[in-house]
C-alpha cells in the first residue's frame, strides 16, 4: 500500500510544500517575557513571583 500524494510526510520528503513562508524579523515575545518586563518596571523580584502570586494578600500589597 502506497502513501497518498497529499500526505504531509510525503510532501515534506519531496519538498512540495510551497504554500508556507518564513516570517522575517525578530521572534514574537512570549507572554511570560512580557510579564517579567512589567515586573522589573514595578521592582518586583522575578525569581519568586509565582509563589508570591499564590498569596493574594501579599500579592496585592506588592502590586499596589
Amino acid at each position: 500500500m502506497r502513501m497518498s500524494p497529499d500526505r504531509l510526510l510525503k510532501q515534506v520528503l519531496y519538498s512540495q510544500l510551497s504554500s508556507g513562508h518564513i516570517k522575517r524579523g525578530r521572534p514574537r515575545l512570549r507572554f511570560k517575557v512580557n510579564i517579567k518586563r512589567n515586573m522589573k518596571l514595578r521592582d518586583i523580584k522575578t525569581d519568586s513571583w509565582t509563589s508570591l502570586s499564590q498569596h493574594r494578600d501579599k500579592w496585592r500589597a506588592v502590586v499596589k
